[in-house]
């Protein structure tokens, strides 16, 4: 991605167009990567919460934390939590927009 060099002076009108170009492009290519790490958040989101929570798993787990492992693992709780990241991450690019 080129960087624009925001220190040199404008000069005419083509320079400035240029400048702004060059922003645009350089916000959507950030907006992409944005995307790409909130895509990347939403399908690995439950197996780094387990993680976190549980560590590795091992093959002698406590009972408790077998079951509650294998309720996270369910498809409708994961379809939730990424609903709730889902509105999460919308509310949040609602709030960067004002």
């Amino acid at each position: 991605m080129k960087t624009t060099n925001m220190s040199k002076p404008i000069r005419n009108i083509q320079e400035l167009n240029r400048s702004i170009r060059e922003l645009r492009d350089k916000q959507k290519a950030l907006e992409g990567k944005m995307d790409e790490s909130i895509m990347n958040l939403k399908g690995n989101y439950f197996n780094m919460t387990l993680n976190s929570i549980f560590g590795e798993r091992k093959s002698h787990t406590h009972f408790w934390a077998s079951i509650l492992s294998r309720f996270m693992e369910s498809e409708k709780v994961q379809q939730g939590i990424g609903n709730l990241v889902e509105k999460l991450v919308e509310k949040l690019g609602n709030l960067m927009r004002k």
